[in-house]
């Protein structure tokens, strides 16, 4: 399989310059990678889950606002809903005739915009949510357990490689992704979540799949850190569990 390497720029409504790279592959669904806080698509295991993905489907990857190569200010959830519209319209014009099926692998704050997203489009088929808040003033920050430290040690491991973020105020008006799941009708819904994340307790994604209509699961992962870093902790399973979900729902 040869695949074939875009990259450029995408211009939200808000006129926000939205960095992407495009993996083409032949396929005729599409996956976007939507990365969390102070991460881009340059961090290692985000590079990863492209990796994983790309095994079957084309990949869309991007920086959200205030992350990467995309300009603006992250505001906390609060806008980023436009950067993710603004790729699905990207991926469903393509060529002037878009993909079949949409899919979005997503982590954190990334997964909590992509549920706001969902909650008002029918286009997006399937979703993977990795450690996403159901409500962002309810995120923890345990800064005292050990899986903190294993974080920032990563961080220096890697050189803060694709890590960083501009910041918007952080008390702008929010939609809570708990209020939103329950909207989401079309799209099947995939809850992952490790058991010793210090940032998002796993009872997080427990409420939203509860509060979830639409086709779901959910996999709590023992021993499991935040978002991306499952991919470093347990790269098998993460990639039988992202491509058997796609596979069966997308």
């Amino acid at each position: 399989m040869t695949t074939v390497y875009l990259s450029g720029t995408l211009i939200t409504k808000d006129n926000i310059k939205i960095d992407y790279e495009h993996f083409r592959n032949g396929s005729d669904s599409i996956v976007i990678v939507c990365h969390g806080f102070f991460n881009s698509k340059k961090n290692r295991w985000i590079k990863k889950a492209v990796d994983i993905v790309s095994s079957s489907y084309d990949v869309l990857a991007f920086d959200f606002r205030g992350h990467g190569e995309s300009s603006g200010r992250f505001s906390w959830t609060a806008k980023e809903y436009l950067d993710l519209e603004t790729v699905i319209d990207y991926a469903r014009s393509y060529q002037s005739q878009g993909y079949k099926a949409i899919g979005i692998l997503a982590f954190s704050l990334g997964a909590a915009i992509s549920i706001v997203v969902a909650s008002k489009r029918p286009d997006i088929k399937s979703m993977i949510l990795i450690s996403c808040p159901y409500n962002f003033w309810n995120i923890d920050f345990h800064f005292w357990e050990p899986e903190m430290f294993s974080d920032l040690k990563e961080n220096f491991d890697c050189n803060w490689e694709g890590k960083g973020a501009r910041v918007d105020s952080i008390f702008l008006p929010k939609e809570r992704p708990i209020e939103c799941v329950s909207k989401i009708k079309g799209s099947s819904l995939f809850f992952i979540h490790g058991d010793k994340d210090w940032i998002i307790k796993d009872y997080h994604s427990r409420l939203l799949y509860d509060s979830a209509k639409a086709e779901k699961k959910i996999e709590i992962i023992k021993d499991g850190l935040h978002a991306e870093r499952l991919i470093q902790q347990y790269p098998d399973r993460i990639r039988e569990l992202t491509l058997n979900w796609f596979s069966q729902t997308l």
